[in-house]
């Protein structure tokens, strides 16, 4: 008996206090909700999510969206209008953060916009499949992917400190830098510690720099696409999220190429966010078609987020440590996934 009643008064101890703690969750649910309920506050929120947003998008290379994602879901959007906001958020942020990594010669140009190119022409088909899926498990699909990327960007392939190239390789470098040199264009080769090497020149000589190099290394244009196809397959890939999903091309650009190649953080962020920003540009244009973009708050995000994007682009971002960097990027990935599953 005296081991009922003990169990008893364990269970009614026990039901008091989910209750008191259900009954804090919605206090504070009604407090936050209260706080946002002006349009002040609720611009004043947009801008300072939209800053944040944009130092992320340049650092990270994700676009933002990790930060507009949850911001919009306390703002109380619905699924659908949260991810067309989101995608015209980010092409703002992405659109500054790419200019500013392209004028200090960061950016892979050439295979930006061999994924980017690809993403933009898959993103209708993207857009077939979203019309058979449901807000909720829109989000439950994003959730989920952010967080089995967020592991993948903290792996870097291996280079192989000890090798040693041979003399054909050294010869092919040469041919490559000695038809630049008669352009008046310097190579953007890595040089002997596999640092890239920053242009000296405006964004015409650094977007020239870039292709040609290509061309000279690969002999054609038709054989350089075809010896780097797998930038082409990213490109589809992307696409194929972009248009499904409405987001998540900028992680999977930067998970496959922290794990893929041996480029160095800074320059995958800046890669990515410019491949981003061309799939972008197509499926913002769809959502305002299908009116999923809530043009205040979208201008607001947007505006807000490019001067921070391209401030820190600019200033911040090359002197972070690519451990740091990695680092960062796998928290945004884990926890915005966390927070679009609950």
């Amino acid at each position: 008996n005296n081991n009922n009643n003990n169990k008893r008064k364990h269970a009614k101890e026990r039901g008091i206090h989910e209750r008191m703690a259900q009954q804090a969750s919605q206090k504070a649910a009604a407090l936050a909700a209260e706080s946002l309920s002006t349009p002040a506050s609720r611009a004043a929120f947009s801008a300072a999510s939209g800053s944040f947003a944009g130092m992320v998008s340049a650092i990270t290379g994700l676009g933002g969206a990790v930060v507009f994602v949850p911001a919009l879901s306390r703002l109380g959007f619905k699924a659908k209008d949260i991810v067309g906001t989101t995608v015209a958020a980010v092409t703002g942020a992405t659109a500054a953060g790419s200019l500013a990594y392209a004028q200090k010669g960061v950016t892979d140009l050439p295979c930006a916009a061999t994924i980017g190119f690809a993403g933009a022409a898959c993103t209708p088909i993207g857009q077939k499949f979203a019309q058979h899926i449901s807000g909720p498990m829109m989000r439950r699909m994003l959730g989920g992917a952010l967080i089995l990327c967020a592991p993948s960007v903290l792996i870097k392939k291996k280079i192989d400190e000890d090798y040693e190239p041979t003399k054909e390789e050294i010869a092919e470098q040469e041919r490559i830098r000695k038809a630049l040199a008669d352009h008046g264009i310097m190579s953007s080769a890595p040089d002997k510690d596999g640092h890239f090497q920053q242009p000296k020149g405006n964004l015409y000589t650094i977007i020239s720099q870039q292709f040609l190099e290509r061309y000279y290394k690969h002999g054609s244009w038709i054989d350089a696409l075809y010896n780097e196809r797998e930038y082409v397959y990213l490109g589809i890939a992307v696409g194929l999220i972009q248009g499904t999903v409405g987001i998540g091309g900028g992680v999977l650009v930067t998970s496959y190429l922290s794990a893929e190649t041996d480029l160095e953080v800074h320059r995958i962020a800046a890669t990515a966010l410019l491949c981003t920003l061309l799939t972008n540009i197509a499926v913002c244009s769809q959502h305002y078609a299908m009116g999923n973009i809530k043009l205040r708050t979208a201008s607001i995000l947007a505006l807000s987020a490019m001067g921070c994007s391209y401030f820190t682009a600019r200033n911040i971002a090359l002197d972070i440590p690519e451990p740091a960097v990695r680092g960062f990027i796998a928290s945004a990935l884990l926890a915005s996934g966390v927070s679009m599953l609950r």
